[in-house]
């Protein structure tokens, strides 16, 4: 890596949310010209979760100050996909550096987002993209890439700017049979890869991983193989945002010819969501209101749940505790966990799990089955081809700890880059890119993590 000095045009990036970290996704796109000054492209708007570092309470954000003296140099929001980590922190950082502040996403991640917004009687609009379009956010030109993941509509972005292109790829896999059947635009990438990029941000979430990530499409037949082993009520909890997997348990339900009835406002709100814009789809007259499972044979009754992490007052916490008023756990019911740990939420999900058995559940989870979730990352094989695709002349490993990013540069070292051209940044730390088409660490960015209330 060359270390040029008093070179006055440069692109920084750097995350608010601090790298390192897999949640609180929120990058700065920050673009100096000696003609226009500075401009600012920001890329996510994500929380993080309380049990990740100890403390008590909802939801942690990155901290926005550093924006505040430059909020008339904001070109635009883009989010990439709908889960919390990269959309979540919306409805409280926009606000502060100004609703006037576009924001963009593809139609789900839209929809979500601009849900969020009016809960918080927020008045902005989420503007559509799509990935037909260029979007020039002053002198930065945006591509949209579809990329498969464990919620539709997740998009990849190549910012093309005066010193050069950047290929951001946060959260992504290389899914050949997803459940809902669009497939990653691999010829698009290699398109965007052959016009020359700088640098490659990537998701290195699963880089210790060899192979490739397992199908979405293989958590259906174990979801199956849970409800048939079930002869009373059928509860599955899952991240609210993975519609794809709602999916495929809505498709084994049907099949075993169970309604199914929602527990938790995420659930019920991403349901009505997804449905109206046609990535999921449950026949009418197979939901039911949850005040109406008792009408039913506890055989043929299937609630989705929201709460999967053990968050406090979350459905499946009140279910657990036998203080919901709707959902009473007996013997023969079965509640199956379909989601991974969030680090720092062991505890509170085993303790669920315990107070399950002791109503007299069956509970099917991680801890003694390996095949009731997947993971909507990429593993080794992916990323090496991802970097094959892109072709960046600098790496820069996103969305994981620093041992995910070490891991990472080892993998690109064993397909022929240098360790030099492998950024690793921890923290505030930034990288530059400069008109020489060379990167150097630039000068740290201050980030803080703010403490608020998700209610």
């Amino acid at each position: 890596m060359k270390f040029e000095r008093n070179q006055p045009d440069n692109l920084k990036i750097f995350s608010l949310g601090g790298f390192g970290k897999v949640t609180q996704n929120m990058f700065v796109y920050e673009l100096t010209t000696g003609q226009h000054g500075k401009d600012i492209l920001l890329v996510d708007c994500g929380v993080g979760f309380p049990g990740e570092v100890g403390v008590e309470g909802d939801l942690l954000i990155p901290d926005p100050s550093y924006l505040f003296p430059f909020k008339d140099r904001i070109r635009g929001l883009v989010l990439t996909h709908g889960h919390e980590d990269h959309i979540g922190a919306l409805p409280f950082i926009l606000p502060k550096i100004g609703l006037d502040v576009p924001v963009y996403g593809s139609r789900l991640t839209a929809a979500l987002a601009q849900e969020k917004l009016i809960e918080h009687n927020i008045r902005a609009k989420v503007r559509v993209v799509s990935t037909k379009q260029k979007l020039a956010l002053g002198p930065f030109l945006l591509e949209f890439v579809y990329v498969t993941h464990s919620i539709p509509d997740t998009l990849n972005l190549a910012i093309q700017t005066p010193l050069g292109t950047v290929f951001h790829a946060s959260d992504f896999k290389f899914d050949w049979t997803p459940p809902l059947g669009k497939h990653a635009q691999i010829g698009k990438i290699a398109s965007i890869g052959n016009k020359g990029v700088l640098c490659l941000l990537s998701d290195c979430l699963r880089s210790e991983k060899a192979g490739y990530t397992l199908s979405e499409m293989v958590v259906e037949d174990s979801l199956e193989r849970e409800i048939i082993d079930c002869p009373g009520k059928f509860l599955i909890t899952t991240m609210s945002s993975n519609v794809s997997r709602w999916q495929q348990a809505a498709n084994v339900c049907l099949r075993h010819g169970r309604k199914i009835a929602l527990a938790g406002f995420s659930i019920e709100k991403m349901v009505e969501i997804a449905s109206k814009l046609g990535y999921l789809k449950i026949p009418p007259q197979s939901l039911i209101k949850l005040n109406r499972i008792k009408r039913f044979p506890p055989a043929q009754v299937a609630v989705f749940v929201a709460g999967n992490q053990g968050q406090e007052n979350s459905a499946l916490s009140r279910i657990a505790a036998g203080t919901h008023r709707q959902v009473r756990i007996q013997p023969g019911d079965k509640v199956v966990f379909s989601a991974d740990y969030i680090p720092g939420n062991e505890v509170s999900i085993h303790s669920l799990v315990d107070q399950l058995y002791r109503l007299g559940a069956t509970v099917s989870y991680s801890d003694i089955l390996d095949d009731l979730h997947v993971s909507g990352h990429a593993s080794q094989a992916e990323l090496a081809l991802m970097i094959n695709l892109v072709r960046p002349q600098f790496l820069v490993p996103i969305g994981g700890a620093f041992r995910h990013m070490k891991q990472y540069s080892l993998l690109a070292q064993r397909i022929g880059f240098k360790e030099n051209q492998v950024v690793l940044l921890e923290g505030g730390e930034s990288v530059e890119l400069l008109a020489n088409q060379t990167v150097r660490k630039g000068q740290p960015v201050r980030v803080k993590t703010n403490l608020v209330r998700g209610d």
